[in-house]
């Protein structure tokens, strides 16, 4: 029998464990809770890190970048180990509203989503459900696509890490048009890997959605089921979601804005089904509130819900990014960068930052942590100003700077 084979026998076991699951995730749902879950006892904060005198020179340099790039609305918290030091919202749903972002506001997050899929599929692997090396064919026997290895495999930790070695956005044009997952396997069987799986770096988000039908497999739920029982409610990320129904119906939902021309500037546009049918990709909604507890996780304070052995699988540099000709490369003080499972790993001169950065519909968010520093920042776009591109090393910037003044005047 072979190792497929023999591996495809413990699924029976795995789809009985994960209905048990399943029933009580059901049961275990948010239910639109506001709730803030507590951080478990012995990681609580001593005293406040609140510096006002930083907040408010934070905060007039996203007044000036907003007035300066014409951004219609931002909004905007900074983490200090587990506490939040800075949380603000600027600017209306919609140029052409009155009606003012707040913590509760929805946005799209874009690719941001991609950093959820790498910790689901962490938790998995750390729980022993399913595995990095696992061959995607082993999940989705359709899948067809021979890896340029030695072993011709394609698996997990290749779609995870964007290493296929297919083309940089090999038909990312089907997610555009909001094609669902089997047409979109039925178009990837077709190619043939340009570069060397596993050792060459191509940004995907089509080939990156096969996680998706990975997980529902492993676990018998569907992704946003699994995304709901491992993530969401855990968190009581209870206005988070993953349709287009659930943005477009909500009463405090931002509009995206696109740019049109310097005497208009950015004005709002429909919502967008696109990447609803790749969640995993770039398809999940969420307001601050949320992206509160997210941050907070992902920064090592719930590990109750997000093992330490979870994040050291997704933030290990598994290929390299430095040759890639993108904006967070051009950051002051870059060093290099890497891609993990769903994040990008960038050290700068003074900073070890977990990452990622999210566009569509015209969204843009950044989500980013330093390791070392137990800083962290999440901003919220509802425009694709560009302020976005620069949001993330212009606030670790200020903070060195202001620290280090405040070193020499102390000396």
């Amino acid at each position: 029998m072979s190792s497929l084979k023999k591996e495809s026998t413990n699924f029976s076991n795995i789809l009985i464990f994960s209905m048990v699951l399943w029933v009580a995730a059901l049961t275990n749902s948010c239910h639109k809770s506001e709730s803030f879950e507590a951080i478990p006892v012995g990681l609580l904060p001593e005293k406040s890190l609140v510096d006002t005198s930083f907040n408010r020179l934070f905060d007039q340099q996203i007044k000036e970048n907003i007035e300066l790039h014409q951004c219609p609305g931002v909004a905007i918290l900074v983490m200090k180990g587990n506490q939040v030091i800075f949380e603000k919202q600027y600017g209306t749903k919609s140029k052409y509203s009155p009606d003012t972002i707040d913590a509760s506001t929805i946005f799209r997050i874009g690719s941001v989503s991609k950093g959820f899929s790498g910790i689901l599929a962490s938790i998995l692997i750390d729980k022993n459900i399913i595995h990095l090396d696992d061959p995607i064919s082993m999940y989705i026997p359709e899948v067809t696509i021979r890896a340029r290895s030695k072993d011709k495999i394609l698996r997990l930790k290749h779609i995870l890490s964007h290493s296929s070695g297919l083309t940089e956005h090999a038909y990312s044009n089907l997610v555009d048009e909001n094609r669902d997952m089997e047409t979109i396997i039925s178009y990837l069987n077709k190619l043939t890997p340009r570069d060397s799986t596993g050792k060459a770096y191509a940004y995907q988000n089509a080939t990156f959605g096969l996680i998706e039908k990975v997980i529902e497999e492993a676990t018998g739920m569907t992704y946003s089921k699994a995304l709901d029982f491992y993530i969401f409610s855990p968190l009581k990320m209870c206005n988070t979601s993953c349709t287009f129904d659930e943005i477009r119906s909500s009463e405090n939902a931002c509009y995206g804005h696109k740019y049109s021309g310097q005497r208009h500037g950015f004005v709002p546009i429909d919502f967008s089904p696109h990447y609803y049918n790749v969640v995993s990709a770039g398809g999940i909604n969420a307001p601050l509130s949320d992206m509160k507890k997210w941050l907070n996780a992902v920064m090592g304070y719930r590990p109750d819900v997000i093992s330490p052995n979870a994040r050291k699988i997704a933030f290990t540099p598994y290929i390299s990014t430095s040759d890639d000709d993108k904006y967070f490369n051009m950051w002051p003080g870059i060093k290099d960068s890497h891609y993990g499972l769903g994040w990008r790993l960038i050290r700068t001169q003074n900073h070890d930052l977990v990452y990622h950065g999210g566009m569509v519909n015209g969204f843009r968010t950044e989500i980013a942590f330093d390791r070392e520093k137990d800083l962290g920042i999440v901003i919220l776009f509802n425009s694709v100003c560009r302020y976005s591109n620069q949001a993330v090393h212009m606030f670790y910037d200020l903070w060195d700077t202001y620290h280090q003044d405040k070193v020499e005047d102390y000396l």
